[in-house]
């Protein structure tokens, strides 16, 4: 008997969505025989895996058992219940005979991933119907399973659902409507001010309080705020950039500005002191200063995302703000040469001078969620915690992440990550019964989790360990199941085998218990939802059957996976899920960076580095790891830096680095910009090969 990926594989050439020719089989009667046609579609959007498998035995002519003379039609005047089906007629393999002849998991789990991975799923993309559809079903056989939910929504019901929203990018919010009032005269939107996209919504009068630069602990001890200095109910008014000499440049550079003049720090001791709303007002004379208003697009990086309106006015409306206000008459060159030699501290403008702010944005990003269910523990261990988890997540239509960046196709994910969940809903399936059947044992409670947004950037699990329904301190371990539905001779890889001192011992007595090879990566870290866990200190398994060519392209199809080779990895699993939920003591944590896996990517050479996709930043790369033996760690690149220029170009992001690396070629030497601590610093870094 043929296997079941061979028999797929040995169908008519172009039979398959998204080979030569997308095609289905038609019927026709002529000259009284029957006569099997291919017809070409207009789209593939008519695949043949959502035929159910059982009506695939039509497509070959060999093996026919039939008395009848092929191509010929007899009278049958019986009743319907009277033709039986018999035999595989028409077909080389016996589908039904393989899966009985296998664990009743390996059709269950092929029957989720046909499932998830169907074109019906939108290919899984966040924000469309099939990330809902992909949820719900995931929901139902939680349920089935006997788990219970996982969350509590804003109502306080008990809910299956975690929802966040995610940014692609750093995306502007849209203006839905904003006013600014002084002295009863309406100001215009875009001549004499703006609204910045870190603004919150609000509508607040209230008086001003000049707060010069706002910088806390600049250069040769200056400071724009007193100790006890409290905006509570009052309007900031805030110079942009840094102080300047007479002639309008830096008085602490001879080039540009220093870190001291960022936006993002300046907005921050605004909120930690409470500041009703914020107006920025660009220097008068600032000869390295940008001209004109900021737009929404062009703040889309300041942070942090404020709960009151913040926005830019004119210098000009400014200079008239303050000459009314003022009880001397002083315009804003006045109180900016104070500032500028550190002559006054927060100012507060007479409390009769009020003005009024409206700001109304609706923010950016798309919404998604997490989806989780719990099995409750029980005795003494009932309070701690086992949590596995995979992202059902894919890729829709190429919306991120597409290696076939000219196709327009659903990348339907069978692979990647269909095979994780489906692999988590067998296991939640067993667990569940075992910890019915285990009547006194003590046992920790299991927490499921389908991470959403996890090709964007990790952001569901990142979500999930910023906002966690249970105590992350009493986590055991998190096992991630990540494409692990296409294992072959090489065997399994299993990640962050160095996260725990007991792994040493606890996971070769598993491994020699099955039939698999095992390849371990100390690494706790790498391109998956388990590194947001290792980042919290926790031990994690990330189980992983290696990359393909089909990855990340439409040709991931449910009929590629090998259902019997993940049932098998499934049952490694189970084995070290259950000592994991009885044994005494939680693992001891032990930190482990060593390089992890590489996912195709195009470039010839990595960098070593943990890009930090959620950071707060105003712009460039937060570096939120470095595994050790890179070019990174060479260099001495740390977490925490912000890389922010290459080459003497400006880094605003992950993309853009990613297309530097791909122009770039092992021994190259490049000069990285970082701010660390606030300092700018340039770092010389040799690149190395992928496999170096």
């Amino acid at each position: 008997m043929i296997s079941l990926q061979a028999f797929w594989r040995e169908l008519p050439a172009g039979f398959w969505p998204g080979r030569s020719l997308p095609e289905r089989v038609a019927y026709h009667l002529e000259s009284s025989q029957l006569e099997l046609r291919f017809r070409e579609l207009p789209h593939r959007s008519t695949c043949i895996m959502s035929i159910p498998i059982r009506f695939l035995i039509i497509l070959s002519t060999s093996g026919i058992v039939s008395a009848q003379e092929p191509g010929t039609i007899v009278e049958f005047n019986e009743s319907v219940r009277d033709f039986m089906s018999e035999g595989t007629g028409y077909s080389d393999i016996d589908l039904a005979e393989y899966f009985r002849n296998q664990d009743p998991d390996v059709a269950r789990w092929y029957q989720h991933v046909n499932t998830l991975a169907n074109p019906w799923m939108r290919g899984r993309q966040p924000g469309t119907r099939g990330d809902d559809l992909a949820t719900e079903y995931i929901e139902f056989h939680m349920d089935l399973a006997g788990l219970v939910p996982a969350f509590v929504d804003e109502d306080g019901n008990a809910s299956w659902k975690q929802p966040f929203t995610f940014q692609v990018g750093r995306q502007a919010p849209t203006l839905a409507d904003s006013g600014l009032v002084i002295d009863g005269v309406d100001l215009t939107l875009g001549e004499d001010y703006s609204v910045l996209a870190n603004s919150g919504n609000g509508n607040i009068t209230a008086p001003l309080t000049f707060v010069g630069y706002a910088i806390e602990d600049g250069e040769d001890g200056y400071e724009s705020f007193g100790d006890d200095d409290d905006l509570t109910g009052r309007i900031a008014l805030m110079l942009r950039y840094e102080p300047l000499d007479a002639t309008g440049i830096s008085r602490w550079t001879e080039e540009n500005f220093t870190s001291h003049s960022s936006i993002n720090s300046k907005m921050e001791a605004l909120v930690d002191r409470n500041a009703a709303g914020i107006i920025m007002v660009t220097p008068p004379k600032a000869l390295d200063g940008r001209k004109g208003l900021e737009t929404l697009r062009s703040s889309r990086s300041y942070r942090p995302r404020t709960d009151v309106p913040v926005i830019h006015m004119t210098p000009e409306r400014v200079d008239a703000l303050l000459a009314s206000s003022h009880p001397k008459g002083l315009g804003l060159d006045d109180l900016r040469k104070a500032a500028d030699r550190d002559r006054i501290d927060t100012y507060d403008l007479p409390d009769d001078s009020m003005i009024t702010i409206h700001t109304e944005l609706e923010k950016p990003g798309i919404a998604t969620r997490n989806v989780g269910g719990m099995i409750p523990g029980k005795g003494e261990l009932a309070d701690e915690w086992l949590i596995i988890g995979g992202h059902y997540d894919h890729l829709g239509k190429g919306y991120v992440g597409s290696r076939d960046r000219r196709s327009n196709q659903y990348h339907n994910g069978a692979d990647d990550n269909a095979s994780g969940i489906a692999s988590m809903l067998v296991l939640a399936d067993r667990l569940s019964q075992a910890a019915e059947q285990d009547s006194g044992e003590d046992r920790r409670s299991v927490m499921f989790v389908g991470f959403g947004a996890e090709e964007a950037g990790l952001h569901g699990s990142k979500y999930f360990v910023g906002n966690p329904p249970i105590d992350l301190e009493k986590v055991t371990c998190m096992m991630n199941f990540d494409m692990m539905g296409r294992i072959s001779e090489n065997g399994l890889q299993i990640l962050g085998t160095g996260t725990a001192e007991e792994f040493d011992e606890m996971l070769p007595r598993h491994v020699s218990e099955s039939v698999l090879a095992v390849s371990a990566t100390p690494s706790g870290t790498g391109p998956s939802d388990h590194t947001s866990f290792y980042q919290e200190d926790m031990p994690v398994l990330f189980f992983f059957s290696g990359i393909t060519d089909e990855y990340h392209t439409p040709e991931d199809e449910a009929w590629t996976v090998n259902p019997q080779g993940s049932v098998v990895i499934l049952d490694l699993a189970t084995g070290l899920a259950e000592e994991l939920l009885v044994r005494d003591e939680l693992l001891t944590f032990q930190s482990s960076d060593n390089s992890g896996p590489r996912r195709g990517s195009g470039s010839r050479v990595r960098l070593g580095i943990m890009p930090g996709y959620n950071a707060e930043i105003e712009k460039g790369i937060l570096v939120d790891g470095v595994s050790s033996d890179t070019a990174a760690s060479d260099a001495g690149l740390k977490k925490g830096d912000i890389m922010i220029g290459w080459n003497g170009e400006e880094l605003p992001g992950a993309q853009a680095l990613m297309t530097f690396l791909r122009a770039s070629s092992p021994g190259d030497t490049i000069e990285v910009t970082i701010l660390r601590d606030g300092q700018e610093m340039k770092m010389p870094v040799t690149l190395r090969g992928m496999d170096d």
